[in-house]
């Protein structure tokens, strides 16, 4: 008896419950103790906070007196009593209104306090707001199912470009060539969508993308104007695409493929058309003649954007040099 009144050190155990106090008080997390009557025996202050009630309004109160509703009390009086009967810890999540917060989820745990023989004695329980990572790993999701129909698409336009470029492609060598140039293509409107995060691109940032392909400096062979207007990721990638092909054809046939000659690109809002209007026009190239046949490019355009921009392109093969007018529908400049 006297060495067991030598070894129990008041000055000592007070100081532990100080300390085991201070850290249920300074955890963000609810901490919690119930009796057997489902009573809170304990609740540290950031429940008592969640609550909006004072301690000496809280102690001795069940939850449903605490204002829980029914379905929510009943819940835990039923788990409650679990971890009386077995002993063992229970978890679970339930939303919850916080009193400046909203509705919030909360993760949480009741675990068993056992008495010196063995029998629970009390409930103890810790609660822990999971609304901003439950809403993340919603995101994530999403951001996932997303990414797997962008790769999806991806493939399927990388494949398509493939096999239309090999198609009656008489040179090996030329058609790699294209190949190659038009996944650049692809990549640079993927690194523009990339950069914001895939939001959309604005339609200068698209342009300006193409047309720095071909030109050392800004100005030197394109004369580029236009508001901002926002395009969506698909109308993004397909009016990069296309740019690429006018661009191509100009540097071998074109405008561009003579030192004088320069390509305007302008575009403006269209309110009657709810659509914004993208005008196309080469001059001080070589005379124009209208194609016999038309190859990748023409098809894509005059095709390929009336499918993925929902609009239309029209080519016309003007002497002086050739224009193209796209019409891009819009709803929010």
């Amino acid at each position: 008896m006297n060495d067991l009144a030598h070894a129990y050190d008041p000055a000592a155990a007070s100081a532990k419950l100080r300390l085991y106090e201070a850290i249920m008080q300074a955890t963000p997390d609810l901490v919690y103790v119930f009796d057997l009557q489902h009573r809170f025996i304990y609740a540290n202050d950031a429940l008592l906070t969640m609550w909006g009630r004072s301690w000496d309004d809280a102690i001795g109160r069940t939850c449903l007196e605490l204002g829980y509703e029914p379905w929510h009390a009943a819940m835990h009086d039923r788990e409650i009593e679990q971890v009386i009967a077995t002993g063992r810890p229970i978890r679970g999540d339930v939303p919850f209104p916080h009193t400046t917060k909203g509705v919030r989820i909360y993760d949480y745990i009741f675990t068993p306090v056992f008495d010196p023989d063995g029998r629970v004695e009390a409930i103890a329980g810790t609660t822990r707001d999971v609304t901003e990572r439950q809403e993340h790993e919603k995101h994530m999701q999403l951001m996932v199912n997303e990414l797997n129909h962008r790769v999806k698409n991806t493939l399927a336009m990388v494949q398509s470009l493939v096999f239309q470029t090999l198609d009656g492609a008489p040179d090996p060598d030329e058609a790699r060539e294209k190949i190659e140039s038009r996944l650049l293509a692809l990549s640079d409107a993927h690194n523009i969508l990339t950069r914001e995060n895939w939001q959309g691109a604005d339609i200068a940032d698209i342009v300006e993308g193409a047309a720095s392909l071909f030109q050392q400096r800004a100005g030197e062979r394109f004369d580029i104007t236009g508001p901002t207007a926002i395009l969506e990721p698909r109308r993004t990638v397909a009016l990069a695409m296309a740019l690429h092909e006018l661009c191509t054809n100009a540097i071998k046939h074109g405008a561009l493929s003579v030192p004088g000659g320069r390509v305007g690109i302008h575009w403006e809002f269209d309110a009657t058309r709810s659509a914004v209007q993208l005008h196309w026009k080469e001059t001080g190239g070589p005379e124009v003649t209208p194609p016999t046949q038309f190859g990748f490019g023409s098809t894509l355009l005059r095709r390929g954007l009336k499918h993925d921009l929902g609009g239309e392109a029209t080519l016309a093969f003007e002497r002086d040099g050739l224009r193209c007018d796209i019409v891009i529908p819009f709803t929010s400049p």
